[in-house]
């Protein structure tokens, strides 16, 4: 069995793949004073509730953008299952080529992520990852990752938003009743929400006009995607676990599994 492990800035997702099939997975906060004893009691706790005892899983593989939390995973891999991880660059046996001047500077996460959405779907595509950032990827017909766009996501906008202005407070973001807030709430939950969506489809707009990809597919992914992904004009598809389905599609390609 593989484990897949997604570290990203706020969230750490993990799952538990039999073959092609994602039997579990699940999310807790990438805290950065965690301990790989903690993190060992965590997927211990969880592998049991599942009746799975440690020596079934022989692989495991990591998407990190938390450099200290990559090196405390691959020391619990090491000490629970006996494995050394496979941790996701641009330089590993990948579906796509990563097509762009410093191709190192790509994250884990968004390689994963243009894996499987090439893989699963064909291109030209873009991803929309709903995370800390909103990240947009893009690969090519011929499987050429080519670039994308970083902003920051719907959750850091909000808090930011309200660490600097003294009588605003974060809210849920969900869709609002109306856009039109009557209320701070309201006023807050709208500028959010349809400020989002806004962002999204002129960005897609401008990358197509800029590519030429007017028959490109638009896949939603991350944290936020079941949130935004049907309200968007361009979505095509919502995969909320796409990251982990990379990672397996990687692995495969890397380990002997």
């Amino acid at each position: 069995m593989l484990l897949a492990v997604d570290i990203g800035n706020t969230h750490t997702v993990v799952g538990l793949f039999r073959g092609e099939v994602l039997k579990d997975h699940f999310r807790i906060w990438s805290r950065p004073n965690i301990t790989g004893d903690e993190i060992g009691f965590f997927l211990g706790s969880w592998l049991q509730r599942m009746k799975i005892v440690n020596e079934e899983i022989n692989a495991v593989v990591v998407a990190s953008v938390v450099p200290s939390l990559t090196n405390i995973l691959e020391s619990t891999a090491r000490k629970h299952f006996g494995c050394i991880p496979l941790v996701i660059s641009s330089r590993v046996k990948l579906p796509i080529k990563v097509d762009i001047p410093q191709p190192d500077q790509v994250g884990a996460d968004r390689i994963c992520n243009a894996a499987a959405a090439f893989t699963k779907f064909g291109g030209p595509v873009t991803v929309v990852d709903f995370g800390t950032a909103t990240n947009f990827d893009i690969v090519d017909a011929d499987g050429a990752y080519i670039g994308g766009v970083l902003l920051p996501g719907p959750e850091t906008s909000m808090a930011e938003l309200a660490k600097r202005a003294a009588r605003l407070f974060e809210v849920r973001i969900e869709p609002p009743d109306s856009v039109v807030g009557k209320s701070t709430a309201g006023a807050l939950k709208s500028g959010l929400f349809y400020g989002t969506l806004g962002q999204i489809d002129f960005l897609i707009d401008k990358i197509i006009e800029e590519t030429g990809f007017v028959d490109m597919k638009v896949v939603a992914t991350g944290g936020f995607a079941k949130v935004f992904g049907k309200h968007c004009r361009h979505t095509d598809l919502v995969e909320p676990t796409l990251t982990l389905e990379g990672l397996r599609l990687i692995a495969e390609m890397n380990l002997s599994l």
